[in-house]
């Protein structure tokens, strides 16, 4: 072993410094060979039995962390399943992680844009709106699933949810399947975990300018380092863009900053202090289009991309949020660890809008509503819990028991009008001179929404088995106020909730697994009893292996799984009008009779080799069938679930030869036939979209640019004119058009 050597020097003088100390030395013998021999004149560096003695070797060395940076495409650890820090091929449950590096090569504005390629994920159903992010895993919808560093982004029921912008994060992670046993109500498909950056304890400073297409405009900047002999380290990351949208959609703005700090006393202390403040101010977006002339026939023939169905003379959208969050980390004794994770979050969201309505029998123009709303956010979240490590013989137990909480306030307003004034004629749009009628308040209530949580889990590792097994038990409270009927309700919903799983460890890499686990998520309403709704549940048992081959920086995932979602609210037949006349207040009333079964398969590899070669692949096939319901759809297909996925993605970068500092790379994205409508009568045709990225690195080539990288890159390649998918039966939207940026980025 020897003291490493970089620098510039003349061969000798490296052959000299490296053998420092190790007892040798070394003869030039040509220009490109020399001689080891040992040093005659360092005798103390031997022992009597003439072995070498070494002096003091200093190594260090990083290794990944679930909340960390990964080099390449290929993540091996995750705390989104487990609350700690797991390896994957340990975790008998499918995730999926995009990390920092694969979006900057996919270079995302929307979390919906960086799980593009990600099996399962269904992300590009709404691409005209940028400031929501609708998106379904294995099937199933629900905005309660995304969360931040563990935590709840931002509950549904309101306008003023949060966005966080992927420039800010580390990684991105899905777990597959029923996640409540952890994190609460949720969606039955699974959760989206956002990792944020965060201090690394080195000393950088990047920054990076972009130009694109539909005037494209964006600057960022990302600095670290330490202060006070390294017990303080700090990360400051802040964006600036503006881009016109395509068409006559706006120009809508995003300036963020997210300072970070992380403090270490000592060992066994951590505190980091995340903060975030966004301003999305001028937005306006709004590309739903009738289906009648994008998926259905019209008489006046298809409807071009990106008519703007808004107005800029009336239609804005703003937006401002602000967080503060803290993780801390207390080692008690030497196996017991306290651990907090708590954030509040702010959003103010004020709108207006012109709301597209009915298709008039020209099949060319469409009625619209003025719309005005403003809605606030305010929250709480906080999420403790006690890790503990023991072994029992050839049993060793990581057991993590905790209590979170989180409360959520909502004030929403809603105001609206229409006219014949605001019809709006789709083959010949004209805007300006809008006559906007006088607005009506139609809904004026706050909305609050609070959780009680206590889980325990523990993972059991005997041998080459691995067990995780967890249980939890929620509380959920949904209270509203309304204004305009001076009236107010309170929804209570409680739900014992858990999940096991078993996995196994071959020599050779492979580990197969078998799990089952269960969710639950509170729905809204009343039946005609006036009951409240109970909870939708959800149950998943998943069959799979990973597989992380030796000396290969790679991880290969199939599953097997067989999700259902039951109490899913469906037509009360017995108290219609048709079938109950003499019911004074027969109507629309429903039950939770339905229930909703999705199987399928998923395959993903991920393969990072070395700097040059990073390659992400993944197949979905996914049946998915409304199993028991009253409305006449038994046996369809659920909307915006497509029966097969395909997606692929390869980039090589050159390290020697003439395009040494060259990196090329694309993509292809295959999505499969879906439907607009619970009937199925409605079909969205597949599509290929096509992507594209290439880069310079100046790093390699000795010159004062050295610093500098060049980016071009491209979504939608061949500009495909495909339905992404639809709002509604009514309403549908195109996927993005081509869209080429440039980007000049600098790091030192």
């Amino acid at each position: 072993m020897s003291s490493p050597v970089s620098g510039v020097m003349p061969p000798s003088q490296a052959l000299r410094t490296l053998l420092s100390g190790t007892g040798l030395r070394a003869r030039i013998i040509s220009t490109n060979a020399a001689a080891l021999m040992a040093d005659p004149t360092n005798t103390a560096a031997y022992t009597p039995d003439g072995a070498i003695a070494l002096g003091p070797v200093s190594v260090k060395g990083s290794s990944e962390s679930a909340w960390g940076p990964v080099q390449g495409f290929v993540a091996k650890r995750s705390a989104t399943a487990t609350k700690t820090d797991t390896s994957l091929i340990e975790t008998p449950q499918t995730i999926n992680v995009i990390t920092a590096e694969e979006m900057e090569r996919l270079k995302p504005k929307r979390l919906a844009d960086a799980l593009r390629y990600t099996p399962g994920v269904v992300s590009g159903v709404q691409p005209s709106t940028t400031y929501f992010d609708r998106i379904r895993i294995r099937g199933f919808y629900s905005i309660n699933n995304i969360y931040q560093d563990g935590l709840q982004l931002t509950p549904s029921g309101t306008l003023a949810v949060a966005q966080v912008d992927p420039y800010f994060l580390e990684r991105v992670e899905v777990l597959k399947g029923p996640a409540s046993v952890l994190y609460g109500q949720n969606g039955s498909g699974g959760l989206i975990n956002m990792v944020t950056k965060r201090p690394t304890g080195e000393t950088f400073q990047s920054g990076r300018i972009n130009i694109g297409a539909y005037n494209l405009y964006e600057g960022n900047v990302d600095v670290g380092g330490t202060l006070r002999d390294r017990h303080f380290a700090y990360r400051i990351e802040a964006i600036a863009r503006k881009a016109g949208l395509k068409g006559d959609y706006g120009t809508p703005e995003r300036f963020a900053v997210a300072p970070s700090l992380k403090w270490t006393p000592t060992q066994k202390t951590s505190l980091t202090v995340m903060v975030n403040l966004q301003i999305d101010p001028q937005g306006n977006s709004s590309g739903y289009l009738p289906s009648v002339g994008t998926i259905l026939p019209n008489v006046n023939g298809r409807f071009r991309r990106y008519i703007y169905t808004c107005d800029r003379s009336y239609c804005d959208y703003n937006r401002k949020q602000a967080s503060f969050g803290y993780d801390f980390h207390q080692k008690i004794i030497e196996n017991l660890e306290f651990r907090q994770n708590t954030r509040l979050m702010y959003v103010d969201t004020n709108t207006h809008t012109l709301s597209p309505g009915s298709l008039l029998a020209d099949q060319k123009t469409i009625s619209r509503t003025a719309m005005y709303q403003t809605a606030t956010t305010e929250g709480i979240e906080v999420d403790s819990s006690l890790a503990y490590r023991y072994a029992l013989g050839p049993i060793h137990n990581s057991i993590v028991a905790g209590f979170d909480y989180r409360i959520f306030s909502s004030d929403n307003m809603t105001s609206q009008g229409t006219s014949a004034a605001l019809n709006l004629d789709l083959n010949h749009p004209t805007y300006g001179n809008l006559t906007i009628p006088t607005l009506i308040k139609r809904s004026d209530n706050t909305l609050i929404q609070e959780q009680y949580g206590v889980y325990a889990q523990d993972q059991i590792a005997f041998r080459k088995w691995r067990l995780l097994a967890g249980l939890r038990q929620d509380l959920a409270r949904t209270k509203t106020d309304n204004y305009l009927t001076n009236s107010d309700s309170t929804q209570k919903d409680h739900a014992f909730t858990g999940r096991v799983g078993l996995v196994y460890l071959f020599d050779f890499g492979l580990s197969p697994y078998v799990s089952y686990s269960t969710s639950f998520e509170p729905t809204s309403g009343t039946d005609y009893f006036n009951q409240a709704f109970k909870p939708s549940m959800g149950k998943q048992i998943e069959v799979g292996a990973k597989y992380q081959p030796k000396g290969l920086n790679s991880l290969f995932t199939a599953s097997l799984f067989n999700l259902e979602r039951t109490n899913v609210t469906t037509a009360d037949n017995a108290h219609t009008c048709s079938a109950a006349p003499q019911l004074s207040d027969c109507g629309n009333f429903s039950v939770q009779t339905g229930k909703v079964r999705v199987r399928g398969v998923e395959l993903e590899g991920k393969i990072s080799l070395t700097n040059e070669l990073n390659a992400t692949i993944g197949y979905t096939y996914m049946d998915a069938r409304v199993t028991r319901s009253n409305d006449g759809y038994q046996g369809n297909i659920p909307t915006d679930t497509p029966n097969n996925m395909v997606t692929s993605w390869l980039d090589y970068r050159f390290s020697s030869g003439a395009m040494k500092g060259l990196s090329i790379g694309g993509g292809a994205r295959y999505m499969g036939r879906m439907f607009a409508d619970g009937a199925n009568a409605m079909r969205i045709p597949d599509y290929v979209l096509v992507d594209g990225m290439i880069s310079y690195d100046f790093a390699t080539v000795p010159s004062p640019w050295k610093h500098l990288k060049l980016t071009l890159s491209a979504t939608n390649l061949a500009d495909r004119k495909a339905i992404g998918g639809c709002l509604s039966s009514s309403y549908c939207d195109y996927v993005g058009r081509r869209t080429i940026s440039g980007s000049i980025g600098m790091k030192f």
